[in-house]
């Protein structure tokens, strides 16, 4: 993908920003160099530097979002929360979260806890929360407390099986009467089924921070009743609650609290709906895009799209659609959506700036999807092409398997009409032919 076009209007950082009410110049955006997560991003996006920053905020705000749910439902007003006890978000890197979790926390109530000193440096002094280090082995973690609520997105997703439980039974001691532990996991369920081991979790020695050895810091998907026991085995008395996919549609999240037999009422979390683009094209004038939409938690009303900060067309979403990459989607129907709309006249297409929004049931917007149009009329493109080589491939299969078929059906009335000819050979029907000739003869038979 390039990143080579021409900005007509604003930024795609900039547009994504303006629908939070923020500005580049804030000091708690700034991102560290040395923050892996936005190097990974910026590879995976093949060195689009706007598309990666974008992801970056757009995930890291949208985690925030969710969490900043379960802290309030938990404790009520956050801005309350003024003591230093009151937040560790642990693992946190260089604050792609943390700085999300401040548009309600007072930086005083959060602490920030990771294995990489810079990055508590960096939030330290950026963001002006506590800082505190982290250790590869639970039995070494030092940390104050108890903290009313520990956060801890994306460690467990790394951890092989003898570091999981030992992880959770460490964390859980550290929080407070009538506090929370809230956590992310990949589902194993994510994995094809031949790469799901009976034992519940599936470690893999590799991940998207080089400088953290393989042995203690991977890739890991788990399954519901490898966590539960997990939970069990620290001993500890707590209720947990898990709500699948909730976390930029990828992530599990679970929510624990030490106490037994919670009923976790009132904890209904809405999660960023899923939106899926099929058809981006720009021809006589109008942009025209279309594709499916689904929300596993809270829902999705309609998909608003704009282009350089100016509203192009909403599509209310509904109907079950089975389009290009249907199956992509949770269980339950994806819904249909479309927006047609005029470009601005003179306007250079390929660097238009375009932000796709859903709102949900409740009136929240969630930015899914800010770019230049050039590039999702790349990638939209590209998902054609990669279906259509699916799509071909099935054909030439089915042709391979018919042609096997008239080949074997041929086989066999090659071997019928050799079978046929050599019983017509036979001295047995020889003489059965001979005497059907003589009955015929003599007028023994039915025939007229």
């Amino acid at each position: 993908m390039t990143a080579s076009v021409v900005a007509e209007g604003p930024s795609p950082v900039d547009a994504l920003l303006a629908q939070w009410g923020l500005t580049a110049g804030e000091r708690r955006l700034v991102v560290d160099p040395g923050d892996e997560m936005l190097g990974f991003l910026h590879d995976l996006h093949e060195g689009d530097a706007e598309q990666a920053l974008c992801d970056y905020y757009r995930s890291g705000a949208s985690i925030a979002a969710t969490l900043r749910q379960v802290l309030r439902w938990r404790f009520g007003d956050l801005g309350a929360l003024a003591r230093p006890d009151a937040v560790l978000d642990f693992a946190s890197g260089y604050g792609r979260v943390t700085r999300f979790l401040l548009d309600e926390l007072p930086a005083s109530a959060v602490t920030v806890a990771d294995i990489q000193p810079a990055a508590v440096d960096f939030q330290r002094r950026t963001f002006g929360v506590q800082g505190a280090a982290s250790t590869a082995q639970p039995g070494e973690l030092v940390l104050h407390g108890p903290y009313g609520a520990i956060l801890v997105t994306s460690l467990f997703t790394h951890l092989p099986a003898e570091r999981f439980g030992a992880w959770l039974a460490a964390l859980l001691a550290r929080v407070a009467p009538g506090g929370l532990l809230a956590f992310s996991t990949h589902d194993l369920a994510l994995l094809p089924a031949e790469q799901r081991p009976a034992a519940g979790i599936c470690y893999q020695p590799h991940s998207e921070i080089a400088e953290l050895p393989a042995a203690d810091y991977g890739s890991t998907w788990v399954d519901e009743p490898f966590v539960r026991a997990a939970l069990a085995a620290t001993g500890q008395a707590c209720s947990a609650l898990r709500f699948e996919r909730v976390l930029c549609n990828y992530q599990d999240l679970w929510v624990v609290v030490p106490e037994a037999a919670a009923t976790f009422h009132g904890l209904d979390l809405r999660g960023e709906p899923e939106v899926m683009v099929e058809q981006c094209r720009a021809r006589g004038g109008v942009l025209a895009l279309a594709g499916w939409a689904h929300a596993r938690h809270g829902g999705v009303s309609r998909v608003e799209a704009l282009l350089d900060g100016t509203l192009l067309g909403v599509a209310p979403v509904s109907g079950r659609h089975d389009g290009l990459t249907a199956s992509r989607g949770a269980a339950g129907a994806n819904a249909a959506w479309q927006i047609a709309g005029e470009l601005p006249a003179g306007a250079r297409v390929l660097g238009t700036t375009l932000l796709l929004r859903a709102v949900d049931p409740q009136g929240v917007a969630w930015p899914v999807w800010v770019g230049r149009l050039g590039s999702l009329l790349v990638q939209t493109a590209s998902l054609r092409e990669r279906e259509l080589r699916r799509d071909i491939h099935h054909l030439r299969c089915e042709v391979e398997r018919l042609d096997d078929a008239l080949a074997w059906a041929g086989h066999e009335k090659t071997a019928l009409r050799a079978r046929i000819a050599g019983m017509e050979a036979s001295r047995f029907w020889k003489l059965r032919r001979a005497w059907f000739t003589l009955k015929r003869a003599l007028g023994l038979t039915d025939e007229r």
